[in-house]
């Protein structure tokens, strides 16, 4: 029940009272309008001040909207549909509210909710709503004055943006983020029509390829089978920046009100970063387009909704929990996306990390975070009964605890879940400018293997028509506390129109071979933001890169659930490179009859096995059934693999890689 109100109170059903009475009884619009702005702020949902009337919806427009109260255009009508009709609403009233809500968002004015009212009859419209739906939600009836609460609730709900600390709970989350709620519907409308008003400007364009190259790539050919590739970029692009505003409200920041002072900054993070220090957690990358076409109208609006809930208690499954309440179970399914108990991750690190705070554990498919979560929590524990010193925490999680992902939202969710998790030695820790260890990278460094494995310089083909490669210094790439900031204030400079060179001084690169190799690769940055694809280069290059230092450190632990994938069904551009490294390189390929069942899992885990684990490491990670005992794990089963070079044949087998599989108990 609302804190705020006396529900013996007689005046909130007064005025409902009035509501319905004005309806029935005056001849003019106003009188109703009236009664619903004194329903309003009786019951609080708006102050007065945050009430206007008879405004219009854009700089210019000739038409005024009867009221406006805080983010909803309010249009009353003395009857809004035909007497006798019911609830059905007249067509033409409902097209003077769409245009005025489609002008608003077509000027920047904000995208605003809507309601077509009588005061009888109440219904929600938004910017492309579509059809008329006078269903619950989307539709009220008021039919007396006992009905003031639920009008009450229905308008707190979903039709304003109230002031409220609404309870953080998986229920809440799912009925005003989700399919099912009315503001979901009018973002993505708004997202969906902004989308494909630009859809073919050069910035979205690389965006929207490189995003399908790695969800391809993370789950191979069903990506590109998808029903609507586009509609599945909305929602990506969507749930990131839900994400990205509810772990800035998470640490505290006041999202509605920054929102209102300047969205691109939290589009893009910086005030996260101010605050915190952290870098890279919310970033420009290939879901930042809508600040650049027009979009942060949206940003604001969906501000001011998640600041209505609580967040300083947010779990740090919280990105998950957004993830599984945007995108629906059945397109989840569709997609192959599965990711692991908790209860699962917390046994293995136990059972595989005995010693936390001497360890580099590296979880090279990190999907949502969830064994990140349980490795930051186990390494916290330890660190407290260890009773070190607060202010070291951080800097060593950061180095013992690391999360790789190919896929583009996966690495999104475990950011935020690794954050979360970590919260306590970030704010211990205070403004440190660090960055957090979970990248967007392919851990099998398929299809960049030649080229990142150069003994000096690491190269990223743009695959454009001139086929551009961006190079950076291996020396460089191997310092991420100085590369990861540097690739930051290049991409700012380019993006301000500065000179992106004087972040080299800035950021300390004195050695004259990295300057000079780093002035040409910002050239070509520079040319190619000038063409429109602005500065996605800097954040994919600084994170694709990652999983080639990690190869050559090594850890101690590597933990995981990879990709349970045939080998038929991964992407046609991969594919036959995976075959090669399982047949070739590791030997453990089995063909013949098992050829069309066997799947990817085995050789993820002997590539990490190889790529990332220290020689008296330990490995351990979900894996099919079948591994056990079926035929098309046989070979893999034998512990024993050959060590060919990566991309030749048998021939150039120089040793074996041996893992002990016996049985250890828990």
């Amino acid at each position: 029940m609302p804190k705020h109100l006396d529900l013996d109170d007689p005046r909130y059903a007064e005025a409902a009272a009035d509501i319905l009475y004005q309806r029935q009884a005056s001849i003019h619009e106003t009188n109703i309008t009236s009664a619903v702005r004194r329903f309003l702020t009786l019951t609080k949902l708006a102050r007065d001040e945050e009430i206007v009337e008879e405004q219009s919806p854009a700089p210019g427009s000739r038409s005024a909207v009867d009221l406006i109260a805080l983010d909803t255009f309010i249009e009353v009508k003395r009857r809004i549909g035909t007497a006798g009709c019911g609830f059905n609403p007249n067509p033409d009233y409902v097209a003077q509210l769409d245009g005025y809500l489609a002008q608003s968002a077509r000027d920047g004015k904000g995208v605003h909710m809507g309601i077509l009212t009588d005061g009888k009859y109440w219904l929600l419209r938004w910017p492309d709503a579509g059809a008329v739906n006078t269903a619950e939600p989307y539709g009220f009836r008021l039919d007396n004055r006992d009905g003031w609460l639920d009008l009450y609730e229905w308008l707190r709900d979903w039709a304003l943006v109230a002031n409220e600390n609404i309870p953080l709970e998986e229920k809440s989350i799912k009925e005003h983020f989700g399919p099912d709620s009315p503001h979901y519907h009018k973002d993505i409308s708004y997202l969906r029509a902004l989308y494909d008003r630009y859809a073919a400007t050069e910035t979205i364009q690389v965006k929207r390829r490189l995003w399908l190259d790695l969800l391809r790539a993370a789950l191979g050919e069903v990506a590109s089978n998808s029903q609507d590739l586009d509609k599945l970029f909305v929602q990506h692009t969507y749930l990131t920046a839900l994400i990205g505003l509810v772990v800035q409200a998470s640490f505290g920041l006041n999202i509605a009100e920054l929102a209102a002072a300047n969205a691109d900054d939290l589009l893009r993070g910086r005030r996260l970063q101010n605050a915190t220090g952290l870098q890279g957690i919310v970033e420009s990358d290939f879901f930042a387009w809508p600040g650049e076409v027009g979009g942060l109208p949206l940003i604001q609006a969906l501000a001011r909704r998640i600041a209505r809930f609580d967040w300083s208690q947010a779990p740090a499954n919280i990105a998950a929990i957004l993830y599984e309440t945007v995108i629906p179970a059945e397109e989840r399914r569709q997609l192959g996306e599965y990711y692991t108990p908790a209860w699962l991750a917390q046994v293995m690190v136990r059972e595989l990390v005995d010693q936390p705070l001497e360890q580099h554990v590296l979880d090279p498919a990190c999907g949502s975070g969830t064994f990140l979560v349980a490795a930051v929590e186990h390494f916290l524990a330890a660190a407290n009964s260890a009773k070190l010193p607060p202010g070291d925490v951080f800097s060593r999680l950061r180095e013992a605890v690391t999360g790789i992902d190919v896929h583009p939202v996966a690495v999104h969710l475990a950011r935020t879940a690794w954050v979360l998790a970590a919260r306590p030695a970030i704010e211990a820790a205070g403004q440190t400018a660090l960055s957090v260890p979970v990248y967007l990278g392919d851990a099998l460094q398929l299809g960049f293997r030649t080229d990142l494995l150069a003994e000096h310089e690491v190269r990223i083909e743009v695959k454009d028509e001139r086929k551009t490669e961006l190079v950076f210094p291996v020396s460089l790439v191997e310092r991420a506390d100085d590369f990861d900031p540097l690739m930051k204030d290049i991409a700012d400079a380019i993006e301000n129109r500065d000179d992106p060179a004087l972040a080299l001084s800035d950021n300390g690169i004195t050695d004259p071979a990295e300057r000079n190799t780093l002035l040409g690769t910002i050239a070509e940055m520079q040319r190619l933001h000038a063409e429109g694809s602005d500065h996605i280069w800097a954040y994919y290059t600084r994170n694709l890169v990652r999983p080639v230092v990690l190869a050559r450190r090594k850890v101690d632990v590597v933990i995981g659930n990879p990709p349970w994938l045939n080998y038929n069904k991964t992407a046609s551009t991969l594919r036959r490179e995976l075959e090669q490294q399982s047949k070739d390189t590791y030997g453990i390929w089995t063909g013949g009859r098992y050829a069309t069942h066997q799947d990817v899992a085995g050789l993820f885990f002997t590539c990490s096995t190889d790529l990332y684990l220290k020689g008296e490491g330990v490995i351990g990670m979900v894996l099919p059934h079948s591994a056990l005992q079926s035929g098309q794990y046989s070979k893999w089963r034998s512990g024993a693999w050959q060590m060919g070079r990566r991309g030749h044949g048998r021939s150039r087998v120089s040793s074996v890689l041996k893992v002990d599989f016996r049985y250890k108990p828990a």
